[in-house]
């Protein structure tokens, strides 16, 4: 599928996830608990939301290693290929950092977290599969976070593989040239 044809299926899977989200009524206090039923909603439309965020990265960072315009660029030398390995990194980590902020909104919006540095501070221990449990959530919103600690691996496995690859291709191109040359 040409990426053409992909960004239209992500964008739509990103307005599904949307309307996911969005549908959930945001509860101001602590004291209501959701419907057993909806919880799998809100987990899939962040799973959706978060696949998606990370596809676009993932087809950034492809595209640009097997960019023309590039490939000229970091071929004059070494230490520019390393710079783009540092630059991929950069933007794994700020994807999953954004991936924590989503699901910090997330806690905010349908009340089972009300103060936003507390949200974030959960979001990135649960995500992180950290769980030092020194802040939890109410019983009947423990799903949620069950859901994102599980999201949080598969998006961890995939940044991991994500840099690999980037790493990989970045070190073929840097040993290239060498082997290019005449003895």
């Amino acid at each position: 599928m040409s990426w053409k044809k992909a960004k239209w299926v992500l964008l739509a899977g990103g307005a599904a996830a949307g309307i996911l989200l969005s549908s959930y009524p945001t509860t101001p206090q602590l004291s209501r608990c959701p419907e057993i039923g909806s919880l799998p909603g809100i987990v899939l439309g962040m799973f959706m939301a978060t696949t998606i965020i990370h596809t676009l990265v993932t087809s950034i960072q492809a595209d640009g290693v097997h960019s023309k315009r590039l490939s000229n660029w970091r071929s004059t030398s070494s230490i520019r290929c390393h710079l783009l390995i540092a630059i991929g990194a950069l933007m794994t980590a700020g994807t999953l950092f954004l991936e924590i902020l989503l699901w910090a909104w997330v806690y905010r919006h349908v009340g089972a977290i009300h103060s936003l540095e507390e949200s974030l501070y959960f979001s990135g221990i649960t995500f992180t599969t950290v769980g030092y449990g020194d802040v939890t959530l109410a019983k009947c919103w423990q799903l949620l976070s069950v859901g994102e600690a599980v999201n949080g691996v598969l998006m961890a496995g995939w940044s991991a593989a994500q840099l690999i690859f980037l790493v990989h291709r970045m070190m073929i191109f840097s040993v290239q040239p060498e082997r290019a040359q005449p003895d």
